[in-house]
């Protein structure tokens, strides 16, 4: 399971969903870590970003949410 990575004063998480066989769901979590009261965000990826293994969807995942971050700065 992946750890929690700060980013921005942000705290994302990569939590990629199995989908079955060997295809897997980039998804992460994120939320504002100081000073926010904002509700936790789930990034999902999009059906073109599937992938083989976990750690590549855990990837993207953390890609997708870092930019998260930086469209709401």
């Amino acid at each position: 399971m992946a750890e929690w990575v700060t980013y921005k004063n942000h705290q994302i998480k990569a939590c990629s969903q199995h989908l079955g066989d060997d295809r897997w769901m980039p998804k992460a979590l994120a939320w504002l870590s100081i000073g926010g009261r904002a509700p936790m965000k789930t990034i999902q990826g999009e059906s073109h970003e599937v992938s083989n293994t976990e750690s590549k969807a855990n990837v993207i995942a953390l890609g997708k949410a870092k930019k998260w971050v930086d469209q709401r700065q």
